[in-house]
């Protein structure tokens, strides 16, 4: 008895600084996130925004804090997500309190992350800096081809600055056409043109992991019917942003002539 109570409390030791190692494990790994996070903040100058990751119980999802525009709120989350190790990243103050922040959320949902309305503002202000340039212009191609006139690449600017503040949000360029002629040649076309537009904004500035170009033909007509100005309506490029890939129905439209 005497022996097996020796061999007991040996294992019982054993066990407990075994757990206890593994949580000294545990905290370093999230310590070094948080470290992490917080080094590359400063590194990239946003020294206003603070990082923190939960501890009791350990979590690898990162909380953002900060009195900082959205648009440094944008960059700062996007930053953080990118850090290998950190699962996802929130800001401070959403649909989430603090306590379910901290919890760790590695499993999936098929309804996806909740959004930080502070992200959903800075959202609707890019769609509006979007369709404040387009409102009034339209780009446009010469017939049959992907060429932008001298005027569409003025316009190209001016959503390229537009979108500047924008990091973190994803923008799908949509190209469309009339219903006249070949479907497939029309689908082709329209993705030649939302290529050309994503390449003039990649060369302003904005970076090719933000942008994505599709070509749709004539399968999503603006007006429907016949004549010429219908056909100019649907001719068109549409610029939709978007956070972590989920669609938005603020779109920004610009109109194209073939």
């Amino acid at each position: 008895m005497e022996v097996g109570g020796k061999i007991l409390t040996g294992a019982a030791v054993s066990m407990v600084l075994a757990l206890a190692g593994h949580y000294a494990t545990g905290e370093g790994f999230i310590s070094g996130l948080e470290k992490t996070a917080q080094t590359e903040m400063t590194a990239q100058g946003m020294d206003g925004v603070k990082v923190s990751l939960a501890r009791d119980p350990l979590s690898r999802k990162a909380l953002l804090n900060g009195d900082v525009p959205n648009d440094i709120k944008l960059k700062a989350l996007s930053a953080v997500s990118d850090i290998p190790g950190i699962s996802s990243a929130q800001w401070a103050g959403n649909a989430l309190n603090a306590a379910e922040a901290g919890a760790d959320t590695d499993q999936s949902s098929d309804a996806g992350p909740a959004v930080d309305p502070a992200i959903e503002a800075a959202l609707k202000d890019c769609q509006t800096g979007v369709d404040t340039v387009v409102e009034s212009k339209k780009l446009s191609f010469r017939s049959g081809s992907a060429y932008l006139s001298p005027e569409s690449n003025r316009i190209l600017d001016e959503l390229a600055a537009a979108l500047k503040p924008c990091s973190g949000l994803a923008v799908e360029v949509g190209g469309h056409t009339d219903n006249a002629g070949n479907a497939e040649v029309n689908r082709i076309l329209s993705q030649e043109r939302a290529d050309r537009v994503r390449t003039g904004l990649m060369e302003r500035g904005i970076p090719a992991d933000h942008i994505t170009a599709i070509g749709y033909g004539a399968l999503q007509p603006l007006a429907k019917g016949s004549g010429p100005d219908v056909a100019a309506k649907n001719r068109r490029i549409e610029f939709k942003l978007s956070v972590a890939g989920k669609k938005q129905s603020n779109d920004a439209n610009s109109q194209q002539g073939e």
